[in-house]
This record gives C-alpha cells, sequence and structure tokens, in this order.
C-alpha cells in the first residue's frame, strides 16, 4: 500500500502514465546528438560553448518531428545560447527567442549575425593584435589605473584568474574596446573572448552542475593565441555563409519569458522548442559569473544574486534565503495540484527543496500562460526536460510538464513524452522531450 501522499501524486500522473497513445517512451539518442556536444566543430554554433544545452542535432529532430514550415513562426522562450535560433537560421527558419540573462542575451544576439565581411574582422584582429603588444607594455597590478584598466568586481578575481592571465585578459578587452570599428565587428570580437574566456583562461572546468576551481598554476596559458583561434573560427564559418547573408533572421529577445505584455510577433507562433533549466539547482547566472563580470556586465556583487531571483530553477544567493522561509503558495491551481504531492513529500525533511521545486514548476506555468495568447491554433511544441531527486523524492519532471501543459485550459494536448537519454547525475534520471499539440 502506498503511503496517502504518493497515491495522491500517482493519480495526479495516472492519465500521462497508462494511457498507451500518450505514455512515456524511450528513444535513445546519443549523448553527443542531445548535447552540446553536436555543436562544438559546427559553424556558428561552436562561437560560444554553453555546456548545460541541447545541440543543433536535437534542434533539427524536433523541428522534423513537429514538422516545422518555413513560413511557421518558431519560438524558443528559453534561448540560452540561442542554439535553436542559430539552426533556424542556418534551416531557413524565421525564430525568436527570449532570454534573461544578459550574457547569453548578448551571445545570441551576436552569433546571429552574418553581415560582417570576413575581411573586416580579419583586419580588425590584426589591430587588436598590435593594439594588444602595445598596451600590454609595463603593465602590473601597481598600474592598472594609470593604463585605464579595472579589475572585475566579482570576488577573490585573483581565485578566478591567475594574475599574469588575468592582466593580459583585461589588456586585451581594452584593445577590443577601443577598435575604430562598426560596433558589429567590436561585438563579434568580444564574443570571440567570450568564448576564450572560459575555461581555456580561467581557474575553472566545467562540472555536471557547477565550474569548479582547479589549479592553473603550472599550466600554458596563451591568451592571445586563444582569442586569436576563435576569432579566425568565425571568419571562416562567416565566409560559408554569405550566400545566407540575405536568409530569414532570427531574433533574440533580453526578456524575462515570463512576463510577455510588450512582446508583439509579426505572426502568431506555430512552432515551440527549447529547454527550460531543469529543477536541480543548476543556476545559468551564478555559472556565467567569469563573463558577467570580466565582460561588464555585472558591476556589484548583488546583480547576480537579484538576477537569480528572478530565473526558473536558481536557488543561489539571495534565491537561497528567500526559499528558506514560509510556504511557496503557486499562482495557478494547476500547479498545486500536479506538483503539490511531490513538494509535500519533500517538505517533511526540507522546507527550502519543497518551495523550490513548487516555485520552478510555478514560473514554468507562468512561462506557457504567457506566451499561450501568441499561440497558433495549430501550435506544436517539443520541451526537452530532465528529471531530477530532490531530497530522496524522484521527480518525473516530463510526466509533470505533461500534465501540467493540459491542466492550465489552454487547450494544449499532450502528444507523447520521449525519454531520449540518461542524465550523467544519475542512473534513474532522463532527459526526455515533451511534445504538446494545441487543438
Amino acid at each position: 500500500m502506498l503511503p496517502p501522499i504518493q497515491q495522491t501524486f500517482d493519480d495526479a500522473l495516472r492519465l500521462v502514465l497508462t494511457t498507451p497513445d500518450r505514455g512515456i517512451r524511450y528513444k535513445r539518442v546519443p549523448r553527443k546528438a542531445a548535447t552540446f556536444q553536436s555543436g562544438v566543430d559546427v559553424p556558428v554554433h561552436r562561437w560560444f560553448r554553453l555546456t548545460p544545452s541541447f545541440g543543433p542535432d536535437l534542434v533539427r529532430q524536433m523541428l522534423a518531428e513537429l514538422q516545422a514550415d518555413k513560413t511557421e513562426l518558431i519560438l524558443d522562450p528559453f534561448a540560452g545560447a540561442s542554439t535553436t535560433l542559430i539552426e533556424a537560421q542556418l534551416l531557413g527558419h524565421t525564430a525568436v527567442g527570449f532570454e534573461i540573462n544578459p550574457l547569453l542575451h548578448f551571445v545570441g544576439e551576436t552569433s546571429l549575425n552574418w553581415e560582417c565581411s570576413p575581411t573586416d574582422i580579419e583586419a580588425a584582429l590584426r589591430h587588436v593584435e598590435d593594439a594588444f603588444a602595445i598596451g600590454g607594455q609595463g603593465v602590473t597590478f601597481h598600474t592598472l589605473q594609470a593604463h585605464g584598466l579595472r579589475i572585475p568586481p566579482i570576488h577573490n578575481p585573483t581565485r578566478w584568474w591567475r594574475p599574469d592571465v588575468l592582466l593580459e585578459l583585461l589588456v586585451l578587452k581594452k584593445a577590443i574596446q577601443e577598435t575604430n570599428y562598426p560596433p558589429k565587428i567590436r561585438q563579434l570580437l568580444m564574443l570571440g573572448l567570450a568564448n576564450a574566456l572560459v575555461p581555456d583562461l580561467t581557474n575553472v572546468t566545467l562540472g555536471r552542475l557547477q565550474l569548479h576551481f582547479i589549479d592553473r598554476s603550472s599550466d600554458q596559458m596563451d591568451v592571445l593565441g586563444t582569442f586569436v583561434k576563435k576569432i579566425r573560427e568565425i571568419i571562416v564559418d562567416l565566409k560559408s555563409l554569405q550566400d545566407r547573408r540575405d536568409s530569414p533572421r532570427s531574433r533574440v529577445f533580453h526578456q524575462d519569458c515570463t512576463d510577455l505584455a510588450n512582446f508583439k510577433p509579426r505572426q502568431p507562433i506555430s512552432i515551440v522548442v527549447t529547454s527550460p533549466p531543469y529543477p536541480n539547482r543548476y543556476s545559468y547566472v551564478w555559472n556565467t559569473r567569469p563573463h558577467l563580470y570580466f565582460l561588464d556586465y555585472f558591476t556589484t556583487p548583488k546583480q547576480a544574486s537579484d538576477l537569480d531571483v528572478k530565473t526558473i530553477g536558481g536557488t543561489w544567493g539571495t534565491a537561497t534565503s528567500m526559499l528558506a522561509k514560509g510556504v511557496v503558495h503557486p499562482s495557478h491551481p494547476a500547479v498545486t495540484k500536479i506538483v503539490g504531492p511531490a513538494a509535500a513529500q519533500i517538505r517533511q525533511h526540507d522546507n527550502l527543496m519543497a518551495n523550490y521545486l513548487l516555485r520552478y514548476f510555478d514560473l514554468l506555468a507562468k512561462q506557457v500562460l504567457a506566451m499561450a495568447p501568441h499561440l497558433a491554433p495549430n501550435a506544436r511544441l517539443a520541451y526537452v526536460v530532465g528529471c531530477s531527486r530532490l531530497k530522496g523524492v524522484y521527480i518525473e519532471t516530463d510526466a509533470l510538464l505533461g500534465s501540467l501543459f493540459e491542466a492550465l485550459g489552454l487547450g494544449l494536448r499532450l502528444t507523447k513524452i520521449e525519454r531520449i537519454r540518461r542524465r550523467n547525475s544519475g542512473k534513474d534520471l532522463h532527459e526526455s522531450i515533451v511534445y504538446a499539440h494545441r487543438d
């Protein structure tokens, strides 16, 4: 006999799990095809590495599954590094996306700019190399101010960067900022620096859930050479894309996807392909800290905490202290009905994580509700999500989201759930695609 809480939880999911044509299926997708790894050597996608993201191969698979037509508008409300938008643009589709993280918004906006002349970028690169050689002469930590340089306002910067590397990075950033080339070329140069920054030139390794500090005191770290390599990759890719400069353009907006009051698309959204953060406490804000502070998006430590409070899945800094107090009451009754039983189980052991789970799905519900007025009558959705385990309670994110789609009263019908691979963080944890259709 199941405990009452678990029984209620199972009842809430019974429709999803037992109906043969709408249940969970297993369709294995190789790790390289499903993750960022499928884009590391692919034009444009390789301009920035965001490890916890899906890859272009999976985007193509979902677009094919949803039978996306080139006359239809595609949306990715959790754009991240803009994998969906880049792939849509490569395939000749029109797409829009939202991204709340200013660094990732910059990455997407710049990666979708294929208008710059490779010859002009090459000339700008030579100018930066010359300025770097001149500007680095006599620079020490004692002479930073005299050279117009400033240490990033991140806590303990020399833990993040080896002192000699940090000085060279500051000189390189200034050389890029002071080039007399158009803003779009400077943005591409800055994107090359962002791509070189982590992990190549920072004292971190990219772990499963967050950045981990490592000792790089004896490593060979070539700041200029690493940067030049990244820019030359951009130049090569732009040369290969010259015949697509007039293709439909994707756009990414610096926007909170749970509040779209001012969003006015030119046509209804027919296709949604996205991957929201998973309920595993991974924070895209905290794990892009070196970029956010080094590239001057953040100037005070509090900005990271403030942004994390707004994001889906964030629990660091101020968000942690907020979630540890009281009880989160979801704004939509469907969230309470579907997720409440699992949250009640977790609350027996940990109030913070119970609130975290409720807030996570409440924000997902808000995102879907905010998007709904812009969906076409026949809209098709594909959400890549990951199951998690919180305080010993197994969270089947895919099944919960599928139930939530139908319970929000928006005419969304779950069509299928495909579990495509096992996640690294646990043998029984899956990554899935949740497909839905608007009738």
